[in-house]
């Protein structure tokens, strides 16, 4: 755009400059006074004016096209701020899902067949279950299986700090801080939306009755 501009003004410029020339030959063979009989200084004052125009369009086309860049360059760097927040995200999130398979898959491994395996602190419940029932027909199967686990696959204290470290990866992006203006799933029909937006509502009057 502002290329166009710049070249609508040098256009004029020729102009002018032709219009110059034009009154110099004029009047240099007829006079001054035989010159301005002409409609050539007219031409070349509207001319001039024209151009001053063009001077005021172009320097404000050019300040749009540099506000423009600007803001084309906030929204690319923002971009790459959200594609590596994006990526954070799925690690933290792939981390924690595969610490939370491996500590139900485990449980369901040692525990006794048909046990009902509860959410919530399971390798720490699988734990205190496997010292409480040590002595017990089932509870020495379990640990039998246990510790053939941890001698076949060189279980460590540090990997189990580090599963606890794993797990706690997805809580922060599992349970983000609310903003209640983001948009509801493309998935929801209309209907389920609005009743969303009604859902949302009596969170928040809920959340100010504390």
């Amino acid at each position: 755009m502002a290329d166009r501009a710049r070249e609508i003004r040098d256009r004029l410029d020729t102009h002018i400059n032709r219009a110059e020339n034009i009154n110099f030959v004029f009047g240099q063979r007829f006079g001054p006074l035989k010159l301005q009989e002409t409609p050539a200084p007219a031409l070349k004052l509207d001319l001039t004016i024209t151009r001053r125009k063009a001077n005021e369009i172009t320097a404000e086309v050019e300040g749009v096209e540099t506000r423009i860049a600007r803001l084309e360059d906030r929204f690319e760097s923002r971009m790459a701020e959200m594609q590596c927040e994006l990526l954070q995200m799925k690690k933290a999130l792939h981390t924690g899902q595969t610490a939370y398979n491996f500590e139900k898959d485990l449980a369901a491994y040692i525990y006794p067949p048909g046990t009902s395996i509860k959410h919530g602190r399971i390798f720490t419940t699988l734990m205190d279950w496997l010292r409480d029932n040590r002595e017990t027909p089932q509870g020495r199967e379990s640990n039998r299986k246990w510790e053939e686990f941890k001698i076949q696959f060189h279980w460590s204290p540090g990997h189990k700090k580090v599963f606890f470290k794993m797990l706690k990866c997805r809580q922060t992006y599992a349970h983000p801080e609310v903003d209640f203006t983001f948009p509801i799933p493309a998935n929801f029909t209309e209907m389920e939306e609005t009743q969303a937006h009604d859902i949302r509502d009596m969170a928040i009057w809920l959340n100010e009755q504390h």
